[in-house]
């Protein structure tokens, strides 16, 4: 009960929480994500913990192209949150990979539904990521709900390719 309320607190406070994420022209404040962003890895287990971190670091990316900034910009900063909250949780990236170099199929499957929470981030998204469509390519409703399906798959697709071709 205590941890409903906790949450329902984070949620539906007027107050703005910040965790150490995009604080102005310095980007993300690394150390403070590392110090404060505390997962309970002991209680949930460190698969858990990389699954939300991914989460998070897939979400931080769908939200900086949402409010404007570049794909390439934002993808960097995303990729120092998922940095800082690996070192901070005492995870290592290692243990998120089976043997084939592909992320174990329980961390994918809560994955891909903490990058769901982001959902509507990311369909709001999908102009600012796809600007340049192939001539007679409509960005229809439609496909920006077929993009956004596809999304958490494709982004944890990048770190097994990345793991891959190591």
């Amino acid at each position: 009960m205590k941890n409903i309320f906790a949450l329902s607190l984070l949620f539906l406070s007027p107050i703005p929480i910040f965790a150490g994420f995009p604080e102005g022209e310095k980007g993300v404040d690394t150390e403070k994500i590392e110090n404060a962003y505390k997962l309970p890895c002991e209680e949930i287990g460190s698969d858990n913990c990389i699954a939300r971190s991914l989460g998070i670091s897939a979400c931080t990316w769908m939200f900086q192209v949402r409010d404007g900034m570049d794909t390439k910009d934002a993808l960097p900063l995303s990729d120092e949150v998922f940095v800082a909250l690996m070192k901070g949780n005492n995870l290592d990236i290692n243990q998120m990979y089976d043997e084939d170099g592909s992320i174990k199929k329980t961390i994918k499957k809560e994955a891909i539904q903490r990058i769901r929470i982001c959902r509507k981030a990311t369909i709001q998204a999908l102009p600012n990521l796809i600007k340049d469509l192939p001539k007679g390519i409509d960005l229809s409703d439609e496909r920006k709900q077929g993009l956004a399906n596809a999304f958490p798959m494709e982004y944890l697709r990048m770190f097994e390719n990345i793991r891959k071709n190591k």
